[in-house]
Formats: C-alpha cells, structure tokens, sequence
C-alpha cells in the first residue's frame, strides 16, 4: 500500500491489526504496497535456522503465485512515480530491524525493474552481515569493500546476473570499519560513475536502528523505502527509524507492508504466524559482543537493545 509523506493513501484493504499497530506512523510516510506471503515464504516463517537455498525460492521466478508479482509491480509503478524521471533512480531498501525481508525484497524489486528493459543495478551495502550474494549464489568477494579499500576497480566488482538487465555489485569481505568506507571519498566516486551506466541502483543496506549505515548512504540516493514485517514489525521501532531518517535530512519515500497472507477470497487475513528470520548473528543463544563487524546489542532511544 502507498502513502506518501503528505499523508495520501492508495485506496487498498488494510489489515486493521497491523494498521493499529503502526498508525502513529501512518502520518510520517508513504505506505508503498503490500507484499503477500505465498506458501513457500508461510513454510519457511517456522524455521528459524534456515537454509538459504529454501530462502533464494522467495526470488520471483516462474512459479511465482500471480498475486505476488503483480504486488511488485504495483510497487514498482509506486515508485516510478515518486522518483525524478530523467536521471539514474537511486533507492535504498532497508528496514528498522533484522530480518524484516530487506534483502528479498530488494532484489525482487530490482527484478522487476529489470523486467521493463531498464538497467538496472543492485548493491549489497550490508558490510556487516550481507545476503545479497548468498541469495544470487555467487562469490561474496571481490564486492563493493574490496573496490572501497582500493583492492579492486569498478569493473572487477560489477558483474551480471541470471537475470535480463540486472547486474549486482556484493559486499566484498567484511571489513573492520564499514561506516568509514561508506563515507569515504571512493563510495561516492563509485556512485557518480555507476549512476551513468545505469537507469536504476538499489542499495541494500542494515537496519536503520542498529548501525548508523543506512543514514550514511542516505546521501547518495533519492529515497529510502522501508520494509516492516506483518504482525511484527513494532511501531517504536519505526518511529526511532523516521527519527533517525528525518534527522539525517533522508528521504522517506514509503514502507513495503511484508509477509501479508491472503485469504481464500483473495482479500488479507491476520495471521500472527509470522517468525523472524534467522537473526544476523550465528550464535542465536548468546548475546552478541559489540563489535563493528557485526551488529551485535545496540540500545536506541528508550527501545531497548537488539539481541539474538
């Protein structure tokens, strides 16, 4: 669903639970669309280790229920709409928390912005725990830090996919400093010389509450669509997000509704079966350590501290 920052609503149905749930944001920003869960994604809400060869069968491929597809194209004329149209579009996907399908989501995305015959490229900005090339199931490295520390050149890290038009940059090996080579001088060289080889760029970066990364990249893109999750998705959550967002001078263009699970009509239901992902770090029993090569526990504002 789209609403945008001047509080306009696209005229679709809406899970009251959810809607309560987030309404003190409803104001703030755009609701892009409603991402439907088909049963491959209800399977995998139950498993909290999961294996990404299960996960890379949320990428849109044929077999994808019609409904799904047609709700990213939906989001996709969404957003050719919000977007200047005689430049490279430059959009970063992200959510408030881990794993809220950020990293699904944006590569489906860039699919189906593919799909019309655009150039289209996505970057995996996640140094820290980064999924773009474990969903595409290609080499990590040499990516977009190896390119930062002067190890390799643009062409060595931007390399096709399977798919028609899409090509993807991954996130190279996890470096120690991944807020400084972000806003290094060399990321915004890189960004000024892939916005002329390409219609669109998506940027995959981590939650917006945990590391300060994403406010980071705000500075090279048009806008930001946030992802929040079905029925989980916490509504301090999101506030601390905008807050940070909107600090930072960032443009909020919207949020993805994701994991809505559709009736037998065809019309939404609640469904409170929703599970996170596995969470970013490996060990799920112990606290994570802070560190800056992982997201570990963060406390923001009076939300408390992120935890596996």
């Amino acid at each position: 669903m789209l609403m945008n920052t001047e509080g306009r609503q696209m005229p679709m149905a809406e899970n009251q639970r959810t809607e309560n749930k987030m309404q003190p944001e409803m104001s703030w920003f755009q609701k892009l669309r409603q991402m439907p869960s088909n049963a491959a994604r209800k399977r995998q809400q139950k498993i909290i280790n999961q294996d990404f060869e299960d996960i890379r069968d949320k990428i849109l491929n044929n077999k994808t229920p019609f409904h799904v597809r047609e709700a990213y194209k939906a989001l996709r004329t969404n957003l050719i709409f919000s977007l200047p149209s005689d430049v490279c579009k430059k959009i970063i996907i992200t959510s408030a928390l881990a794993s809220e399908g950020k990293s699904t989501n944006c590569l489906n995305l860039a699919v189906t912005f593919a799909e019309m015959d655009a150039k289209v490229l996505i970057v995996d900005c996640d140094l820290r725990r980064p999924n773009l090339a474990r969903l595409l199931d290609v080499p990590n490295a040499p990516g977009l830090s190896n390119y930062l520390v002067g190890l390799n050149s643009c062409e060595e890290i931007v390399h096709k996919t399977q798919y028609n038009n899409l090509s993807y940059v991954a996130a190279g090996n996890i470096p120690p400093n991944p807020v400084e080579l972000l806003s290094s001088d060399n990321m915004g060289k890189l960004v000024e010389r892939l916005e002329n080889e390409f219609d669109y760029i998506f940027f995959d970066t981590p939650p917006v509450n945990l590391v300060i990364d994403t406010v980071v990249v705000s500075k090279y893109v048009h806008g930001i669509v946030m992802i929040a999750l079905q029925n989980s998705t916490d509504r301090e959550a999101i506030r601390y997000a905008l807050s940070q967002l909107k600090f930072a001078g960032a443009k909020v263009l919207g949020f993805v509704l994701n994991g809505v699970v559709f009736g037998n009509n065809g019309g939404y239901k609640n469904s409170n079966k929703r599970k996170y992902y596995r969470h970013y770090a490996a060990d799920g029993k112990k606290k994570a350590p802070r560190t800056t090569s992982g997201y570990g526990s963060y406390r923001y504002g009076g939300y408390g501290s992120y935890r596996k």
